[in-house]
């Protein structure tokens, strides 16, 4: 008899088992989810979760919150989702800065299979820009005047990140002839161009867009795959023969390892999200370019961009 109840008492722990993870899964979440933001407020990043907090809480049936966790060019706060508890209960909002670019110019502790992809919620291509007075009136007149005096014009940048190496894989595809200027972010760098202190940035288009509307800046390409609905003349690099597609994508992650259930719920409920009346009107009030593609797809394209990016950090010789 004993190994007949031996038998019937595992299949009793088993069934046990199975019953508390489907309750579990049941009552996920039961407390507020956090969202770990590794960049300060008022960021791409920042934008992302403050559209869609109201409607997540609504959605999860708890509170959703951002918690501002800068640092280290965004590597601070991802380290800390990365080693969080993997209960599904501390989320990542994560852009190419912190997971692409980062670790492959800087030793971290976390790389991509540190984490598990839930969506992603935007994609916002970049602009060339120069000064509305410059004598360029489109991409290849910049680039032929600067192959007349290489290094003479100057393009401004971030000192390292996500733009970084946008900006530096668009001078290899297309050959420019330009002489890099780091700033501290978009906006520095941005504000350098108006005030004439160098000659062309490639920027978000959400961090020129007033700019343009005001006449200040012109618009000579961008990375987007078509042209810009608000822009049909402006054509893409890709028209232009250049090899230049990379945007700034914004998504939410996890640690690796929470449960298969709650990342169910968690992909779902974003998804649920994305589609929400409430969530589009407010991303659309704040300049967001929509773009939510599911956990697979994302985590598809974030793994190609890596490998892009591991490339060309080589090429530069900043390999870490």
């Amino acid at each position: 008899m004993r190994p007949l109840f031996a038998g019937a008492a595992m299949t009793a722990a088993l069934i046990l088992s199975s019953l508390g993870a489907t309750a579990d899964a049941q009552t996920f979440p039961e407390k507020t989810i956090e969202i770990v933001n590794a960049f300060a407020p008022g960021g791409t990043n920042d934008l992302n979760i403050r559209a869609m907090e109201s409607v997540a809480a609504r959605v999860f049936g708890q509170p959703v919150v951002q918690v501002f966790k800068s640092g280290g060019g965004g590597i601070s706060g991802t380290t800390e989702v990365a080693n969080a508890k993997p209960d599904g209960y501390k989320l990542l909002v994560v852009s190419p800065g912190e997971l692409t670019a980062g670790p492959n110019l800087t030793k971290t502790s976390y790389n991509l299979d540190s984490f598990a992809f839930i969506a992603q919620l935007s994609s916002m291509p970049y602009g060339f820009v120069v000064r509305s007075e410059s004598p360029w009136k489109d991409f290849n007149a910049f680039k032929k005047a600067a192959a007349a005096e290489p290094g003479k014009y100057s393009f401004g940048t971030t000192p390292r990140g996500g733009v970084f190496l946008a900006v530096q894989h668009l001078i290899r595809v297309s050959d420019l002839k330009v002489t890099v200027v780091p700033y501290s972010g978009s906006g520095p760098y941005v504000t350098a161009l108006l005030g004439g202190h160098v000659d062309a940035v490639l920027a978000p288009m959400a961090s020129i867009e007033s700019h343009l509307q005001a006449g200040t800046l012109r618009l000579l390409a961008s990375t987007s795959m078509k042209r810009p609905e608000a822009y049909p003349s402006v054509p893409t690099f890709t028209e232009l023969g250049v090899n230049s597609t990379l945007e700034l994508w914004v998504g939410i992650v996890a640690p690796k390892g929470v449960p298969d259930s709650h990342l169910t719920i968690l992909r779902n409920k974003f998804g649920q999200i994305a589609k929400d009346p409430e969530y589009i009107k407010a991303a659309e009030k704040l300049g967001l370019a929509r773009a939510y593609a599911p956990a697979d797809a994302f985590e598809k394209r974030v793994r190609a961009e890596d490998a892009e990016f591991k490339t060309l950090v080589k090429e530069l010789g900043l390999a870490k």
